[in-house]
């Protein structure tokens, strides 16, 4: 027995720690697990009565990064004064690191606990001992880190010449050669393709996803563990499209150290939380043109900036992604003040009215928004001012329409007829398998049937929609082309159309705008809106606002004079079928009613007038003066009578007192005693004697038609 073993180390327990770093030395290495467990044996031999085994942490690494809880229970009985000897294979087995190692050695040398390995038995606090032990603990985690940075730089080695590492996508298989090459099936091929084709049409991951999930067309994925080899089908969902989308390996190129660990301290210990994206500048090594790849190099960092703008608006571009909502330009106003994105708010009893706000002044001053807007004469006339700038290209989009439809149309075809052949190749293939089988072997027999019947049912189910699909003419009808190809011509229209859909638009807006400044001005009270479009040029837009205690249904300022001035001669029925006629809406864009006059002349407190009082209509002067109508506006057109029409087409209101004008008068006496007396117009002499002549001319002339008409009359009876 060693003389550092005394009784009082013999009067407690001795510990035997138990620990192996992962779960694959668990399973491959079980005689250090011997060796560790015989240290009990070991330890009664040395004269311990008591042994208690811990092994906890068995799986467990000891670097420090990770929870022990079977050290940690060594830790409070070494506190306690209850352990004589801590006993482990060696040095690394109770810690690969100085903090957890240098803990444990102060603690035993506090409570005389001793440390026992395969090289001997160490009393903590003895000065040789000690620096035994700091020497061993320091060469357990230099050992660590040694082997760590050699198993990396070959493994970063092997990487830099081009060898794959790792289970490798959908769509390509590893040699082997630990190199990559496409798959050798073209239904893999020619789905993995049409998805970056797709997103290059639709220009966002989602709406990828929405159009496969749509038109029921499954995508390829890799059964893990498999090497690539164990294809399964189904249904993408949005987080699928973007792991290919994002993968530059669709590229052509073998890319390493995409992502980093963050190491964060949680409880004084270091720990190691999930991984994070790293940007392409700091990607450890990238080799491009690897391997044959689905797109260029260039096309794959177009789409990450394409996606990044999709996802984070906030940082300017196109705009981002195309939202749900009426609001045309959600994602490109930028505050005009404080230079902030704004963001959309609805309102309105259906709820979709937008408003767009600005929130720098909420953030920054703790006040109200900075900038709040109306949308709908702002969406209004950017929508115009996109539409007058790209007219010119109406046509040529239109071609491009038909020829995408020709493309969706192809694309959906050769998947299917490739998802027919695979299900034929499949229901031959077990075909093949029931015929070899022994038909007395039922229980091998039926189940081989089973397969081959619902390879059978998935053949017909391809055939019937390949048949559906081709049954569908890829073109349009004559008569329809014509008329998409004179939609071309007039943009407004197809934009103003009911059925275009609000997500289309708004991804029209972002190909041709990069963003969009706005503020305000007091005086005019106008939306001074500056657009920048993609290329560099920038043009200014303004919008008239509405003013303090306006709203954007309220009344026009034109209506409201025409029902004050029709209110002097006319009642609401009459004055709502003339501003029906003469195309004018209430601020809610409906037609008049003499309900809604009168709510106008109410809300606006606009007088309402005795009809027939003070203000006469054309032919209330008319009976008035006991004239036809047709000498009242020969009268009003000489300016003999005065009179106002407040709009075309609209009655005329004349004053009662002016008729009785002496020019009225005298007109009105001439007609009934004969004469047709003519104010003073444009062309009216101006000397009394060519007045008179002029006057009995005209009077002779009438006589003389008079008896020429009655004279025609009794001949043709």
């Amino acid at each position: 027995m060693s003389t550092k073993i005394n009784p009082i180390h013999l009067q407690r327990d001795a510990y035997v720690y138990v620990r192996q770093s992962t779960g694959h030395q668990v399973r491959a290495h079980p005689e250090s697990q011997r060796r560790q467990y015989a240290l009990a044996d070991h330890a009664r031999g040395l004269g311990f009565a008591h042994v208690i085994v811990i092994d906890e942490d068995v799986g467990r690494s000891g670097t420090g990064r990770h929870e022990r809880p079977g050290f940690g229970q060594l830790l409070a009985a070494v506190c306690e004064g209850r352990v004589g000897a801590v006993f482990a294979l060696e040095a690394s087995r109770l810690a690969r690191n100085n903090r957890d190692w240098h803990h444990l050695i102060d603690l035993c040398a506090l409570t005389e606990t001793l440390l026992v390995d395969d090289d001997g038995i160490y009393d903590p606090r003895q000065l040789n001992d000690r620096l035994v032990l700091g020497m061993k603990g320091s060469m357990a985690e230099y050992e660590l880190g040694l082997m760590r940075q050699r198993a990396r730089q070959a493994f970063e080695a092997k990487i830099q010449r081009g060898h794959v590492m790792w289970e490798v996508p959908v769509g390509f298989v590893r040699t082997s050669d630990d190199r990559l090459e496409k798959s050798a099936d073209r239904q893999v091929q020619h789905a993995v393709a049409g998805v970056f084709q797709k997103f290059r049409e639709l220009g966002s991951a989602r709406q990828t996803m929405l159009w496969y999930r749509e038109a029921q067309l499954p995508l390829p994925e890799v059964r893990p563990g498999t090497l690539g080899q164990d294809i399964l089908w189904r249904l993408p969902s949005e987080h699928r499209i973007h792991q290919m989308l994002r993968n530059p390996c669709y590229a052509g190129a073998l890319v390493y150290g995409r992502t980093a660990a963050k190491t964060v301290i949680i409880d004084g210990r270091a720990r190691q939380s999930h991984r994070q994206k790293q940007p392409v500048a700091q990607w450890r090594i990238v080799l491009l043109d690897n391997h044959a790849g689905y797109m260029s190099w260039e096309d794959f960092l177009h789409t990450q900036q394409l996606l990044e703008a999709n996802r984070n608006r906030s940082q300017g571009g196109a705009g981002g992604a195309a939202k749900r909502g009426p609001a045309l330009l959600s994602g490109l106003l930028r505050c005009g003040r404080c230079g902030r994105k704004l963001y959309v708010a609805y309102s309105g009893t259906t709820g979709r009215v937008p408003r767009y706000i600005c929130h720098g002044g909420r953030v920054d001053r703790g006040s109200s928004s900075c900038l709040t807007i109306g949308g709908l004469r702002v969406d209004r006339a950017v929508a115009a001012a996109v539409l007058d700038a790209i007219q010119p290209a109406g046509v040529t989009a239109a071609v491009e329409a038909l020829e995408r439809m020709r493309s969706e149309h192809d694309l959906t075809r050769q998947t299917l007829t490739l998802a027919v052949e695979k299900a034929r190749y499949e229901a031959q293939r077990a075909q093949r398998q029931y015929d070899r089988v022994d038909p007395d072997n039922r229980l091998v027999a039926g189940e081989l049937e089973r397969r081959w019947n619902e390879m059978l049912a998935q053949v017909a189910e391809a055939e019937a929609r390949l048949a559906t699909l081709e049954g569908q003419p890829p073109t349009l009808s004559e008569e329809r082309h014509h008329a998409l190809l004179t939609l071309g011509h007039d943009l407004a229209t197809v934009w103003r159309h009911p059925a275009a859909p609000e997500a289309l638009k708004k991804r029209i807006l972002r190909t041709v705008l990069q963003e969009i400044m706005i503020h305000t001005t007091q005086e005019p009270p106008e939306h001074v809106l500056h657009l920048h479009w993609h290329g560099g040029v920038h043009t200014e837009v303004r919008v008239a606002r509405n003013t303090a205690g306006k709203h954007g249904r309220a009344t026009e300022h034109d209506v409201l004079e025409v029902i004050r001035e029709l209110s002097k001669v006319c009642r609401d029925l009459t004055i709502a079928a003339t501003l029906n006629r003469l195309g004018y809406r209430t601020g809610t864009g409906k037609t008049w009613r003499a309900h809604s006059v009168a709510c106008v002349r109410y809300h606006y407190r606009l007088p309402n007038f005795a009809k027939g009082h003070d203000w006469l209509t054309l032919t209330q002067a008319a009976q008035q003066l006991e004239v036809s109508a047709t000498v009242v506006k020969r009268c009003i057109a000489q300016g003999t009578l005065p009179a106002r029409q407040v709009v075309p087409y609209a009655p005329w209101i004349i004053q009662r007192t002016d008729l009785a004008l002496p020019a009225v008068q005298a007109v009105v006496q001439g007609v009934h005693t004969g004469r047709h007396h003519r104010g003073r117009g444009p062309r009216q002499p101006e000397w009394p004697g060519q007045a008179c002549v002029q006057a009995g001319a005209e009077h002779v002339g009438a006589v003389s038609g008079e008896t020429h008409r009655l004279t025609l009359r009794a001949g043709a009876q």
